[in-house]
């Protein structure tokens, strides 16, 4: 099936409610400056997070010499900001940012690098806009010849098990919401765990890897996924998103990950998909004793 990105999907939308939707696939757009100043004060953890740099890096790869290159390798793709406001100030209540990745394997495999929700905006139906958002706009990227498939949609979730001790305190008081209830918020929507050690490779130079993160998938109908369709999704996901137009196979940490799936894939291996059960009961393990006295 020979698929095409479509690159007229950025517009401004007014929902009827006093919120706006704004969806937009380039650098040089004037709202991303308004996205990335929201987006910095909802995000901390310095090794997660992307520079606004990062983010005119890999929106840029969504069209001329670069698009023409990586999608040669990958596959057509699609980096996608959406964001809802609010006044005429246009101040920000939420907003995600994505990529959709077309073909191959599977028809559709989204990568949600981040979704967030003003916390002072919570409870008001958010966050389950802007999901139903990624899912319509990561089908309506491409030109299907048909009815466009329903996407799996990967996301990145901290590990409370893992994290250490100060970043999940930062992060919790942050966000004021703790770790624990953040992943029930995925595990009620219908995410499950993807059984596989994850790491991020690093988003930039003066970054280090992730660790402290479990990868998850919403859309999933088995309880397990092909490793050739993971190898191929977390491929493009870091040559394009992570390593923005890099190669994999000069980043230890992706080529690792990479080389454990290929050969699983080569002997026809699935990789499991989890519930949260397990991690509950070690996060709440971790947390009693790191309050027992010493």
């Amino acid at each position: 099936m020979t698929l095409k990105a479509l690159a007229d999907r950025d517009r401004s939308e007014d929902l009827g409610d006093g919120v706006s939707l704004h969806v937009f696939t380039r650098s040089d757009d004037a709202r991303l400056l308004n996205f990335f100043e929201a987006y910095d004060a909802a995000f901390i953890l310095e090794d997660e997070k992307e520079n606004l740099d990062g983010f005119k890096a890999c929106l840029d790869l969504n069209e001329g010499a670069a698009y023409a290159r990586l999608s040669c390798l990958y596959g057509p793709y699609r980096e996608i900001v959406i964001q809802l406001t609010e006044g005429a100030a246009g101040r920000v209540l939420g907003a995600a940012n994505f990529i959709a990745f077309a073909g191959g394997g599977a028809d559709l495999t989204v990568s949600l690098s981040y979704i967030f929700v003003d916390s002072a905006e919570r409870q008001r139906g958010h966050f389950s806009r802007l999901m139903a958002m990624v899912r319509s706009e990561a089908q309506a990227a491409f030109a299907w010849p048909d009815a466009a498939p329903e996407p799996l949609i990967f996301i990145e979730m901290n590990d409370p098990v893992n994290m250490s001790p100060g970043d999940y305190g930062r992060d919790s008081a942050h966000a004021g919401l703790d770790q624990v209830d953040r992943l029930r918020i995925w595990e009620r929507r219908g995410a499950r765990i993807v059984a596989l050690p994850y790491r991020q490779p690093p988003l930039s130079a003066q970054q280090t890897a992730d660790s402290d993160l479990l990868l998850g998938v919403l859309g999933a109908s088995g309880d397990s996924l092909e490793a050739c369709l993971m190898a191929q999704h977390l491929r493009r996901f870091f040559g394009v998103t992570v390593l923005k137009g890099a190669d994999p196979a000069g980043s230890p940490v992706a080529a690792d990950q990479l080389a454990r799936l290929d050969k699983a894939c080569e002997n026809g291996e699935r990789i499991s998909l989890t519930g949260f059960d397990r991690v509950f009961a070690d996060a709440s393990r971790v947390l009693r004793d790191r309050a027992a006295p010493a």
